[in-house]
């Protein structure tokens, strides 16, 4: 059992050693001094280093000590010691003054000098140890022996239960069948990820501000032919503006006990900090798709005024019919922003509804790209539910599970996204993690949290992108 704990803690030890290398990344990499918190998340784990290194320098000196008596043991032959278990006292009887538990404590944590001291106290357990190896296969000689007995029906008086053999049901030996908890394969709340968050264009947030602002020119200059020599030359004046994207904050807690903390086997305090983390990812990509702007959110792309908006009106959509409004939306980009898209967006209900659609000899019209197929609508290149899926005109279709699929008259549609995505931007902080003991030491609670800060510009260039509705995108049913 020592040998088990020791492992155990140096397997935690191990853990929080990495966590501290990761309080150090940061600081090491912009060449900075750990700041507040940092410098008390640092100071904690390190004194829980050392008290793990203390303990386990405790239960080596105890594991010694237990192979040395066993070392005693085999010099004396105390394996052959039947004869004196039969004529002497066993160690531990009810109203002796030794006690079974009081040793195993003294032996587990290597201190005690009642009854002879930990040394005594280890004796001790090592001589019941030999007696229960001599008197357990008797008693199980006599059980069977009564057992048999009773099978005759010469012992009608028998302690056996006779009405219920003992099963896995509880309170009927159910209880001394344990479930086994694997606690570091913990099933993790399902979130679909950050895909269209993670395609645009990513940028670091600067401090210190609480905006960003990108001048942009809305009057340009002009060119033209001279129509004689000496004649008057095209002249217009350039005018700007400017677009800005306020810098929000996205933030989530957890409230915990910290005997849950203390007593867990798991780093409990991990997995929640990668839950909060998961909601965060998630989070963004839903702001980054339809933010309000408003209220503390950031502004989605299909809340942007100006796009290329193409309607989508059908009672019965089909794959063949989807095709020309999409090619409608990449040719507005194509037209206004005077560049190609370059990925569309869709949720993974409607990727999986169009590879369902069947041409009239029930041959699928998306095929994979590694078959060849000829004149396909489009191309199978992913297998995941979110990310590059296929293709269409050797454009990427990625799946982004973050769509809304409530929106339209009837609350039933989803929306398929097209962009050239280099145009937008999205600026995000360094994420902040904080332990707080403090604010709920009176409950014995710590609260762990996790914020950043983020700026998103869909409004850099509208013209770049296009955002199909209407009824011909109602979600497909059974996808």
């Amino acid at each position: 059992m020592s040998k088990a704990f020791i492992q155990a803690l140096q397997t935690r030890r191990a853990e929080r050693k990495t966590e501290l290398d990761r309080i150090l990344e940061t600081p090491t990499t912009e060449k900075r001094n750990l700041n507040e918190d940092e410098q008390a998340r640092f100071d904690t784990i390190e004194q829980e280093i050392r008290d793990i290194d203390k303990r386990v320098a405790e239960l080596d000196e105890q594991a010694r000590a237990d192979a040395q008596a066993a070392e005693v043991a085999k010099r004396y032959d105390l394996s052959r010691a039947d004869e004196g278990v039969r004529s002497e006292p066993a160690t531990y009887q009810r109203g002796d003054k030794h006690s079974y538990f009081l040793d195993l404590i003294r032996s587990d944590m290597g201190r005690g000098d009642g009854d002879g001291g930990v040394q005594a106290a280890r004796e001790r357990l090592a001589r019941h140890a030999q007696e229960i190896s001599v008197e357990m296969p008797k008693r199980d000689q006599r059980r069977a022996e009564r057992a048999e007995k009773e099978l005759r029906g010469v012992d009608r008086g028998s302690v056996f239960e006779k009405r219920v053999n003992p099963n896995r049901t509880d309170g009927q030996g159910g209880n001394f069948v344990p479930p086994l908890w694997l606690i570091d394969e913990y099933i993790d709340l399902p979130r679909f990820g950050r895909t269209f968050a993670n395609s645009v264009r990513n940028l670091t947030l600067p401090q210190g501000t609480d905006s960003v602002n990108v001048p942009k020119i809305a009057t340009g200059t002009a060119t033209g032919v001279q129509t004689a020599d000496a004649a008057a030359v095209t002249s217009q004046d350039l005018t700007d503006t400017f677009v800005t994207a306020p810098v929000r904050t996205i933030a989530g807690q957890q409230d915990i006990a910290i005997q849950l903390l203390d007593q867990s086997p798991a780093a409990f305090d991990e997995i929640v900090f990668a839950d909060l983390i998961a909601d965060y990812n998630q989070r963004l990509d839903l702001q980054c798709l339809n933010g309000s702007g408003t209220s503390g959110q950031l502004k989605g792309v299909l809340n942007v005024s100006g796009i290329n908006a193409v309607t989508y009106t059908d009672a019965s959509p089909t794959l063949p019919e989807t095709y020309l409004p999409f090619m409608q939306a990449l040719s507005l980009i194509a037209k206004n922003r005077k560049m190609m898209a370059t990925a569309a967006f869709l949720t993974p209900s409607r990727w999986y509804w169009m590879a369902s659609q069947l041409d009239s000899q029930n041959r699928p019209f998306i095929l994979p790209e590694t078959n060849n197929p000829f004149n396909p609508l489009a191309l199978q290149t992913g297998g995941d539910v979110e990310g590059p899926v296929g293709r269409v005109l050797n454009m990427p279709l990625l799946a982004d599970g973050n769509i809304p699929v409530n929106l339209g008259a009837g609350t039933n549609e989803d929306r398929i996204i097209a962009a050239r995505t280099s145009d937008l931007y999205l600026w995000e902080g360094s994420m902040r993690t904080r332990v707080l003991q403090e604010v709920l030491s009176g409950t014995l609670q710590v609260r762990l949290q996790v914020y950043n800060y983020a700026a998103f510009m869909p409004d850099r260039r509208p013209e770049a992108i296009s955002v199909i509705s209407g009824t011909g995108l109602v979600a497909p049913t059974g996808f």
